[in-house]
């Protein structure tokens, strides 16, 4: 797993990601639910992408411990769903971003990449 390692770590929360979009989609009526989905997760996925690459976040490095994986998780999310929020009301062209959205993603969205991440230390902690 180490050699592909920022790979699987980028396609399990690319789907996290996508899910929690998709969730917050559903609260909301669009005529063009994949132009939306599109708009909403190509900036948060690209900038988590660019920030976790660069923060040490796409790293699975023995031994695996939940601290080092989850921390690195977390500071790079902190950086990483910020911009990707301003990056995403510039493509929308709007002036402010909603304090509950700005919550919402960054409590909902580093919940899901800390659950899956920590899952899968612990599955690959169990395999050996």
């Amino acid at each position: 797993m180490k050699r592909h390692s920022a790979l699987w770590l980028l396609v399990g929360d690319t789907l996290g990601l996508s899910l929690f979009i998709l969730g917050g989609l559903q609260t909301h009526e669009s005529t063009s639910p994949l132009t939306r989905f599109a708009v909403n997760a190509g900036p948060l996925i690209l900038t988590w992408a660019f920030v976790a690459w660069r923060l040490g976040a796409l790293r699975l490095e023995p031994p695996l411990e939940y601290r080092a994986v989850l921390g690195r998780t977390l500071t790079a999310w902190l950086v990483a769903a910020p911009l990707a929020l301003i990056l995403r009301a510039i493509l929308l062209h709007a002036a402010t971003i909603a304090l509950i959205f700005m919550l919402i993603t960054l409590g909902l969205g580093g919940v899901i990449l800390l659950l899956w991440r920590g899952a899968l230390v612990w599955f690959l902690r169990r395999r050996g």
